[in-house]
């Protein structure tokens, strides 16, 4: 039996959804926190009942991202998503996706299946996702930290993967730090969405709903040490924006499969190299994004693809 994870989002937090997204996973972590009530009694000095207590969801998924199976990661780390066409006469096949921080998170149920059994999860919003990818021979990697509701067992089904090929290190054709060009080594981007994962009421076992609080979004870069702009842009505490595209295969029209990382107001938290003997400099830099009055979001993910919608 193939190994997948699928994922299908829920029309309401914890009412189970088909799955409408495969997931060829390279690791994941699923499984459900039983915190047990053990009282402390007078009577001895060992524990002597265990009554049932909250429970809840918690995981983090490993998978290497596509034009066509990141959408839903997208969405539900962010909160929204608009969807047009660049060429619906010329070009109909292909959708544009721009995926923005929102209010409130949607929640999916998750499948996982290996040769032994299947679990179902629901009511899983994600905790963090984060995009890293370096030079070499290396993908594009996502991974996400999840907090749901509650397990049930699966009756496993037949995956349907998409065979588009991964965006690897070499599909990143633009990376713009203040609009000018920049060649990187390694590239990092975190999105992190404060949960309330203990939010429990009394009658209930299960987490109700698992509201969101704050938002944050960090990353980092590397770049070979050639000059100070980066250490001098940290020193003088200056303000920059940071965008970088990987660029897949074409789908028609002359468009091709795409992603846009789009962060327009940021700070370097970090910058600098260090000697190591005769080694290549390289300098580190971190940086933390912040909201853009104009462009009106914090970060923009923008996906172009052939899927309609989600």
């Amino acid at each position: 039996m193939v190994r997948y994870v699928a994922l299908g989002k829920e029309s309401s937090f914890g009412t189970e959804a088909s799955p409408t997204r495969y997931i060829d996973l390279a690791r994941e972590s699923f499984g459900t926190r039983h915190d047990w009530i053990i009282p402390e009694l007078a009577s001895a000095r060992w524990p002597k009942y265990a009554l049932k207590g909250p429970i809840r969801v918690e995981g983090s998924l490993d998978m290497y991202v596509r034009p066509d199976n990141i959408g839903e990661v997208l969405l539900a780390a962010l909160g929204s998503v608009n969807t047009s066409q660049p060429d619906a006469t010329n070009a109909p096949s292909v959708y544009r996706h721009e995926f923005t921080p929102a209010d409130s998170l949607p929640s999916y149920t998750v499948h996982v299946v290996s040769e032994v059994t299947g679990r179902k999860f629901l009511g899983c919003v994600v905790r963090r996702l984060e995009l890293t990818v370096a030079a070499g021979a290396e993908l594009l990697g996502a991974s996400l930290d999840i907090v749901g509701k509650e397990e049930q067992a699966l009756t496993p089904g037949t995956p349907s993967f998409s065979t588009l090929p991964f965006f690897s290190f070499a599909d990143l054709v633009e990376f713009l730090v203040g609009g000018s060009a920049v060649s990187v080594r390694a590239l990092s981007v975190r999105i992190e969405n404060d949960l309330v994962d203990d939010f429990y009421r009394l009658g209930d076992r299960t987490l109700p709903e698992i509201p969101v609080r704050g938002f944050n979004v960090e990353g980092s870069f590397d770049v070979q040490f050639k000059d100070r702009t980066h250490l001098d842009r940290f020193l003088n505490a200056e303000e920059t924006s940071i965008k970088a595209t990987f660029r897949g295969p074409e789908i028609e029209g002359g468009y091709c499969n795409e992603l846009v990382i789009d962060l327009p107001r940021v700070v370097y938290t970090a910058a600098g190299a260090n000697i190591d003997r005769r080694e290549v400099m390289v300098e580190g830099v971190e940086f933390k994004a912040l909201y853009d009055e104009t462009a009106g979001y914090i970060v923009k993910a923008t996906l172009q693809n052939a899927v309609s919608g989600y």
